[in-house]
């Protein structure tokens, strides 16, 4: 089987995409002098995480701190990892562990006297993490998500388009 010199310049300008696209990121944590990673989340970088609309999330809070961003992943958030609307954590410079979900679907929390108190609130967020609010104080790790495949699947209709066209 013997590819065009076009399909490949496209394949090629596709899988330049995909690596320029997830650098973001990680440029984006380094501009804000906010370093650290946390297995299996993607770093944002400083503020609140947002939608693709700007909105932020509803959330679960507890009522403690954390030592760092890999306890509050670990110990608190990654619970909810399997339920489809939950989205990633932010973690304070308070210490704080804020679990992400999409609007009004935070689910319940136990209600015990040995575990600190849970607080909570909704917002209008939904979908993908897709930005911050770039304010101080807080950094936001985006759960492992269809961002990534959304990425890959834009830049191969891309190269397709590309390819088409030539």
């Amino acid at each position: 089987m013997v590819l065009s010199n076009s399909f490949l310049q496209c394949a090629f300008i596709g899988i330049a995409f995909i690596l320029f696209s997830s650098s973001i990121s990680v440029e984006a944590a380094e501009v804000w002098g906010v370093h650290e990673q946390v297995q299996g989340y993607r770093n944002l970088g400083r503020g609140s995480c947002q939608d693709s609309r700007g909105k932020m999330y509803s959330y679960l809070q507890r009522t403690m701190t954390f030592p760092d961003a890999i306890t509050c992943a670990q110990k608190e958030c990654e619970r909810f990892g399997n339920i489809g609307a939950y989205r990633g954590f932010e973690f304070s410079v308070g210490k704080r562990c804020t679990c992400l979900f999409d609007v009004d679907q935070a689910p319940p929390v136990p209600d015990s006297g040995e575990a600190p108190d849970y607080v909570g609130g909704s917002d209008g967020g939904d979908g993908d993490v897709f930005s911050t609010t770039s304010m101080p104080g807080t950094t936001c790790f985006a759960s492992p998500g269809s961002r990534i495949e959304v990425k890959a699947a834009f830049a191969l209709l891309s190269s397709a388009t590309i390819f088409m066209l030539l």
